[in-house]
């Protein structure tokens, strides 16, 4: 069997928050309980839950943004957070991440071409040109896109340069947390099929945090509902919408009846030309 690309290992999170009085202990609260999962190569997660279940602090632990109380986060057999500073700033080739906002992920200061090549390193100006035309190219854009500034375009066209910036590196992994909720329902499908489609051409793996059941049954093969830091259910995505085994799954899926449907898998569309 194929090794596992990630690995999340009963990961805990506590954060204290400020005292309420001088002599009072801190409060501490546990965003994570001892999260575990597994992703292997080419696959799709959905983290789903609902505001406050712990899906973000999630998604910060494995881009190493923070450091879990305890537990380990394994990528390509390397302890993310077990790493120094340098070989952490390596290892960030391989794992790249999508963030909710498009417009506010964008510096408005720079322009699109300096924007999609901030995650290299150490590459010389005429490839770092080269591989920012390559990666427009693959999300739909035109590489003369590069010289200009983000407020020239869309949402969804936002979140496709925020995309070309995530794939530059050519990274295993990608999280995307809540990609296109902030986008509208059209550009939304527009959006996600164009992740399917970076996934099929590239083979690159996703971690997809969401709210929304309907987005992680068009994209993700497996999926974890999280409540209250803890994963109450894992499985195929298929099996866990169309046969959920929790109580908390079925209230989600009961809560949301008609936006399940609203992005069915067979639901293609044709991706928009790059100007549109």
């Amino acid at each position: 069997m194929t090794e596992p690309l990630l690995t999340v290992e009963n990961v805990v999170k506590r954060y204290h928050l400020p005292r309420e009085r001088l002599l009072q202990p801190a409060p501490v609260v546990e965003a994570l309980r001892g999260v575990s999962f597994a992703v292997q190569p080419g696959r799709s997660l959905g983290i789903v839950g609902e505001s406050g279940s712990g899906k973000s602090t999630l998604a910060r632990l494995v881009m190493a943004l923070e450091a879990p109380t305890e537990g380990r986060v394994t990528l390509l057999g390397r302890d993310l957070h077990a790493l120094r500073a340098t070989a952490l700033r390596a290892a960030r080739r391989d794992f790249q991440m999508v963030f909710q906002d498009p417009y506010g992920s964008l510096d408005p200061r720079q322009r699109v071409g300096r924007i999609v090549a901030e995650p290299l390193v150490g590459v010389d100006a005429t490839a770092r040109r080269a591989r920012v035309a390559e990666a427009l190219d693959a999300v739909g854009l035109r590489a003369t896109d590069a010289d200009k500034y983000p407020h020239e375009f869309s949402g969804g066209q936002r979140q496709r340069i925020a995309i070309a910036r995530a794939l530059i590196t050519r990274p295993k992994l990608i999280v995307a947390d809540e990609p296109v909720s902030a986008l509208d329902v059209s550009v939304q499908a527009q959006v996600l099929n164009l992740l399917a489609d970076l996934q099929q051409q590239f083979g690159v793996t996703y971690l997809f945090i969401s709210h929304d059941l309907a987005v992680v049954d068009h994209v993700c093969d497996d999926v974890a509902v999280m409540r209250s830091g803890l994963i109450v259910e894992y499985g195929p995505t298929e099996q866990v919408l169309q046969r959920p085994a929790h109580a908390y799954t079925r209230a989600l899926l009961a809560a949301m009846p008609e936006a399940v449907d609203a992005l069915p898998r067979s639901a293609r569309v044709e991706s928009p030309a790059p100007g549109e």
